[in-house]
């Protein structure tokens, strides 16, 4: 069968398609608008392409049925593609629906980095038809967020699709949480409970009805070892990067730096370059399974060589790599409050200098926000220790507010003329303060 006949039979198929259930995600609507390419990136798994079921269902609701299309070009009825589908695509598009060529069109291609010369086609589409939004995706496999940005060359606007935040993780429970007393109800015991699931199995949304999530959660890191890394990246070296990241994982939410890694991997018996294990780090943060943080200072050079802070994409594939959750309940804690600011796309720093402070909020060259993170407040060595870092920080930057948040304790705290909030991180989550 030609390809012009495969596509019209794809097509009509999508006409007759019913969404899927999806767990509703998040998202900010205004990128549906305007003429860039609309990139969806993110980790393995995530739901990249239920979020475009989401955006087609709500799009249908305004948008008349035929200017909205969809085609996964996975579909092994294209295989072996040839060169030519997306061109044909469009011509087979107009030619079988009622499109409104007056009004707004979507298309959504899913695994666009499966057909050639795709950049080239995106471009012309969207430049010789200004109607047409063009949403696209890419396997972490085989197609980069740095990569998609090179090759429309600043004519895309990308969103990432992390797992579920905990707000969205309640809603897949049909657990609601708007009351603003929520902290003070009986139903925060449930909120709480559902918490506890959530940091130690994370958010991938295949794993939160699951009955093995460890199991699955294992095999999601299998993949993306082999598939996103090894394959993608040509790594020789297996087992010397199957160290690197386990050494990695363990480090979450702690200070790291290639220096130290290396150290402890010689020590294991390998003969290793610092140079390997930075291209090994780089791998791992473009495929979204690592985020590095900076410590704070005014110049560019020593934040790039002092010590890092390391977060993982998602709690419950540390623990599924790791097997020692409980006893870094404090660090799972501290990865989660990372993740929400990075979702917020805030600029994230930490300080050290005489005391630490987890996480400065900067805009631009100006601190404007410090938070702490501690499981609990309740030893006096750890108040004193979180509240001096916070002061130091608050002094030090003219700034009047804090916040400490930590598992379960809320409180308010008034020290030299300072104000510093003490919250739950479930609650701070629900409430975005």
């Amino acid at each position: 069968m030609e390809i012009r006949e495969k596509l019209k039979a794809i097509l009509t198929e999508w006409a007759e398609f019913k969404t899927p259930p999806f767990y509703p995600r998040e998202f900010d609507t205004s990128l549906l608008k305007g003429n860039e390419i609309l990139s969806i990136i993110g980790p393995r798994r995530a739901g990249k392409t239920y979020l475009c079921y989401q955006l087609i269902q709500e799009l249908k609701k305004t948008v008349p049925a035929d200017n909205v299309l969809y085609i996964n070009l996975e579909d092994e009825r294209l295989h072996p593609l040839q060169g030519n589908e997306l061109t044909i695509l469009w011509e087979v598009y107009l030619e079988l629906f009622s499109v409104k060529r007056e009004k707004s069109i979507y298309l959504f291609v899913d695994e666009i980095q499966n057909a050639d010369h795709w950049s080239k086609w995106a471009r012309r589409i969207t430049e010789q038809n200004r109607n047409v939004k063009l949403i696209i995706t890419g396997s972490s496999s085989k197609l980069l967020s740095r990569e998609i940005a090179t090759e429309l060359r600043g004519r895309t606007l990308s969103f990432i699709v992390y797992p579920l935040h905990f707000r969205e993780y309640l809603r897949a429970h049909n657990v609601s949480f708007g009351d603003r007393k929520i902290l003070y109800s009986e139903k925060h015991i449930q909120i709480k409970r559902h918490f506890n699931r959530y940091l130690q199995f994370g958010g991938f949304p295949a794993v939160l009805h699951s009955d093995q999530p460890a199991t699955l959660l294992k095999e999601y890191f299998h993949v993306m070892f082999y598939r996103d890394l090894v394959d993608r990246y040509h790594i020789k070296n297996i087992k010397l990067f199957d160290d690197y990241l386990t050494l990695v994982m363990d480090q979450t939410a702690s200070h790291y730096s290639i220096s130290s890694t290396a150290r402890k991997l010689e020590e294991f018996g390998y003969s290793l370059s610092k140079n390997t294990l930075s291209n090994f780090s780089q791998y791992a943060r473009e495929v979204f399974l690592i985020f590095e943080v900076q410590p704070f200072g005014y110049k560019v050079k020593e934040r790039l060589r002092s010590p890092k802070k390391i977060y993982a994409v998602d709690t419950g594939l540390v623990q599924a790599i790791r097997f020692s959750f409980s006893e870094d309940r404090g660090r799972m804690l501290e990865n989660i409050v990372f993740l929400n600011l990075e979702r917020q796309k805030k600029e994230i720093y930490f300080y050290r200098e005489k005391k630490e402070c987890d996480f400065l909020l900067v805009d631009g060259r100006k601190v404007v926000f410090p938070i702490q993170v501690t499981k609990s407040m309740k030893e006096n060595k750890t108040r004193q220790r979180e509240l001096e870092g916070l002061l130091e920080v608050l002094s030090r930057f003219g700034l009047k507010e804090g916040l400490v948040l930590t598992e379960s304790e809320s409180d308010t705290i008034r020290v030299s003329g300072k104000t510093i909030r003490v919250l739950p991180i479930w609650y701070w989550l629900l409430a975005e303060l």
